[in-house]
């Protein structure tokens, strides 16, 4: 029970921090993202790394089924 209630707190604690840090976390992902789709477009080969995307995508999605 107290292995439990400990790993609640670290579970609430580490949303809490997430929801804390929500801009920053965006702002990053949105920079992160968009650095990725400059390098994508510099190098050409987009849609190998598209349809790489959308199979990862297909595999979480067939998951949550």
């Amino acid at each position: 029970m107290l292995i439990t209630f400990l790993t609640s707190v670290v579970l609430v604690a580490s949303v809490l921090l997430v929801l804390s840090n929500l801009g920053t976390v965006a702002d990053d992902t949105s920079k992160a993202v968009r650095s990725a789709v400059h390098r994508i477009r510099a190098q050409g080969g987009a849609a190998s790394w598209v349809a790489f995307a959308v199979l990862w995508l297909t595999i979480f999605a067939l998951g949550l089924l």
